[in-house]
């Protein structure tokens, strides 16, 4: 029982219980006589003309039964007169109700009226956190069983939390309300560090995992087979924090930085990033961050950003602001300096130029964007000197780009990585993701032995305990620390010995690590988890109603579930097919991997960069300069008028010689990026989808496609490319110096007046660009 319950060193009688409810809580004795009354006359064990005729009795007044009248106002009561009906309803539903009954509805009763007074307080801007907090509480203290609450009285308090705590975009309340239940605010608001008054919510990546938790466990009692997924242990920085942050630090006239274009914002950015590394927190906050860090210790964190705008419905951020991972070794001292710094970043990251970019093009730059922050223990284990998980990645429920025609967008795409999932989510310039699909895992994008060792992951991310920090070692150094203790060994591992691939079973004692190679076939061949991973999709898809994205990683043992947003998607395209009457002449460039169903129209302009001219690149900052270039191409070229190709990995981070860097701000004009995956000795690009920037071009409908000019049948007429005039030093002079390696063709002035048409067809596997 609740602390509403009389104290008499034993469970009281009901009669006992409602004696000490109407001499100490009056009202709520009022409420649960009125619920007796509204279950009796519901059930038909009495009716409103009984109820008049024991009025008339108690009030002595024949034509009483008249009350309602409306030519007449209505006789009130005495003090007496409503006690004396008080105790004939209490005296009916005594001759016609057990006692577990009459417990069960003094239950309900009191529920009832702990959801409405929590409601009142959730959409009180003046209630204190501490008081939402207490009657939560009280509320989950309550017995769970057939006194439950019927859903109208339940979903108006749950409505008022989700509003208060996580959430008022319409679209989001009305999936959650569904949900989350009033039960589990109570344990999440006492993981919430904020002000004691104020209306910060937890954000859009905190509400996203928090409904993926809720959504999952309500479909594991239900025996839909989702696994034994975990969450992890979760605190949450509410978003009103910042406000106190910029107060104490002097800094709340720098919001407006958003306004300025975006050469003036980049600048900006590093000088604003530097103002906050080095900011102060309120006394609270360091306060609960030292309770938190004392009861997790000396575990691997990742702060994670949760912003009011991230993660929703028709705005996904992906990337656009920044998670961190902290080692989290050393004294308390040490340990807090770092986490407060990692959170001071994530405050900064509100000025990202992308971050703002994508905002502006969204209508969304005047709204006071406010930064929340998520604070994890990383799952994982140590493997010597590194902690690490077994396996992480990014999951999708809809594959938007099929490498099989047997595919269907239904069947979803896994991006998997060893170690933390970041190379998963994140461009790297010279590693390879396990990509698969979990509605049919058997459809490799890769089939003999020899290709899928040559695009296995040969380095992983983590965190190195000594160093005290993230960090990318080689997939060999790790296994030389972890040696038989890497967990899930056989589901990772494949051993490369004598031209032939063979499952890493039983104990790997005689395994030489450069004979492994990282190829998940034990975790798709000998494990439920893709089935496991496409039964989680298709919950969450269902409870968002539209397809999802999900982050996981794995310990050895069992799943973790980390975030859950809605996937960014492009439209529906019809399908066109190639033409096959097209002159040779007039052909630019053909594919047939990896085509998605799409046409690009009256393209005006390519941009192309060489592979070789830009190979060949001397320094670090003439490498950054063709990123910038094509940066300022973006911005003065015809909107959507023309299309980018060159070499590699475009965005990636890591050998920038690999893929031109750049931002989404550089290219979120564009009409279609082209990936030119030329083969460099043994190596070949990766593609891109699946990754945060990948992400950013479905949302910005920008077409992708990758090209492999080497393999035998595809067409690729670099005379056309190479040796039309060039343009980038009429549009931009200051970049004239780059005319061998940013090539700009202006197609009409080259082509008698035509464009460029490119036709690219998913089910029959092609695509062609040729002039029209």
């Amino acid at each position: 029982m609740t602390d509403r319950t009389p104290d008499l060193g034993r469970d009281p009688t009901w009669r006992e219980q409602l004696d000490f409810y109407r001499a100490e809580e009056p009202v709520l004795y009022e409420k649960i006589i009125r619920h007796f009354l509204l279950h009796l006359l519901e059930e038909g064990l009495m009716t409103m003309e009984d109820m008049e005729a024991e009025v008339q009795r108690v009030v002595g007044d024949v034509d009483f039964i008249h009350w309602s009248n409306p030519n007449r106002p209505e006789p009130s009561l005495g003090s007496e007169q409503i006690e004396a009906l008080r105790a004939i309803v209490r005296d009916r539903a005594a001759d016609l109700w057990s006692d577990v009954k009459i417990n069960d509805l003094i239950i309900m009763a009191i529920k009832k009226d702990l959801a409405l007074r929590l409601a009142e307080m959730a959409d009180d801007p003046f209630s204190s956190w501490e008081e939402i907090r207490r009657e939560t509480l009280e509320f989950s203290k309550m017995p769970i069983g057939g006194s439950s609450l019927t859903l109208s009285d339940a979903m108006g308090t749950r409505v008022s939390l989700i509003r208060r705590l996580l959430s008022d975009q319409l679209e989001f309340l009305k999936i959650a309300k569904n949900i989350l239940t009033i039960r589990d605010f109570s344990e999440i608001i006492s993981r919430v560090i904020g002000p004691e008054r104020g209306l910060g919510k937890l954000g859009g990546k905190a509400a996203g995992f928090i409904l993926a938790h809720d959504a999952l466990t309500k479909a594991r009692r239900e025996g839909r087979p989702v696994g034994d997924f975990r969450t992890p242990l979760t605190y949450y920085i509410r978003s009103d924090v910042i406000f106190d942050f910029l107060k104490a630090n002097g800094l709340g006239d720098v919001t407006n930085i958003k306004y300025r274009d975006n050469e003036d914002l980049r600048r900006e950015y590093n000088i604003m990033r530097r103002f906050y590394r080095t900011g102060r927190f309120p006394d609270y906050v360091v306060r609960r961050l030292s309770v938190l860090l004392k009861t997790l210790g000396e575990v691997p964190l990742v702060v994670r950003s949760s912003s009011l705008l991230e993660d929703r419905l028709g705005s996904a951020f992906c990337g656009k602001y920044v998670s961190l991972f902290l080692a989290n070794q050393g004294t308390l001292r040490e340990r807090m300096a770092e986490l407060l710094q990692a959170i001071s970043q994530v405050y900064a990251s509100i000025f990202n130029p992308d971050a703002v970019q994508y905002r502006t093009e969204r209508g969304l730059l005047d709204f006071r964007e406010e930064m929340a922050c998520i604070i994890q223990p990383v799952v994982g284990q140590r493997m010597g000197r590194y902690w690490l998980p077994a396996f992480a990645g990014v999951a999708f429920g809809s594959n938007d780009y099929l490498w099989s025609p047997r595919l269907k967008r239904e069947d979803g795409m896994v991006r998997v990585v060893a170690g933390l999932g970041t190379r998963a989510v994140d461009r790297v310039g010279d590693d390879y993701p396990k990509l698969f699909s979990p509605g049919q895992p058997s459809l490799r994008t890769a089939v003999h032995p020899e290709e899928i060792v040559r695009y296995s992951q040969t380095h992983m991310d983590v965190i190195d305990l000594e160093l005290n920090k993230f960090d990318t070692v080689s997939v060999a150094d790790v296994m030389a620390e972890a040696g038989n203790r890497y967990p899930g060994t056989q589901h990772v591992f494949s051993i490369w010995r004598d031209g032939q691939l063979m499952p890493a079973v039983g104990i790997l004692m005689n395994v030489d690590p450069k004979d492994l190679a990282i190829t998940f076939d034990g975790l798709l061949e000998r494990t439920a988890f893709a089935r496991e991973m496409k039964e989680i999709l298709d919950v969450l898809g269902e409870v968002w109603g539209v397809p999802v994205d999900v982050e996981f990683a794995h310990d050895g043992e069992r799943l973790y579930i980390l975030q859950c947003r809605p996937q960014s998607r492009g439209g529906e395209k019809a399908r066109v097919a190639v033409p096959t009457n097209i002159p040779e002449a007039d052909k630019v460039f053909s594919a047939a991997r990896f085509v998605q169903t799409c046409q690009v129209h009256d393209i005006e302009y390519v941009v192309y960069i060489p592979f070789d001219a830009y190979d060949g690149l001397a320094t670090y900052e003439d490498l950054l300069a063709v990123g910038r270039t094509v940066g300022e191409l973006n911005r003065t070229l015809p909107h959507r008028r023309f299309i980018l190709m060159g070499p590699g990995r475009w965005g990636s981070r890591g050998d920038i010689k690999l893929g031109v860097r750049v931002d989404y701000a550089d290219i979120n004009h564009a009409r279609m990026l082209v990936e030119v995956a030329r083969r460099k000795g043994s190596y070949v690009p990766d593609v891109s989808f699946g990754t945060h920037f990948f992400q950013d071009l479905v949302e910005a409908e920008i077409s992708y496609l990758p090209l492999y000019p080497d393999e035998p049948g595809n067409l690729f007429n670099e005379d056309f490319l190479r040796d039309s005039p060039n343009a980038l030093a009429d549009i931009l002079p200051n970049r004239a110096s780059l005319t061998d390696v940013v090539r700009v063709i202006h197609v009409p002035a080259v082509a008698n007046g035509r464009n460029l048409e490119v036709i690219m067809d998913g089910e029959g596997g092609e695509a062609l660009a040729y002039l029209a």
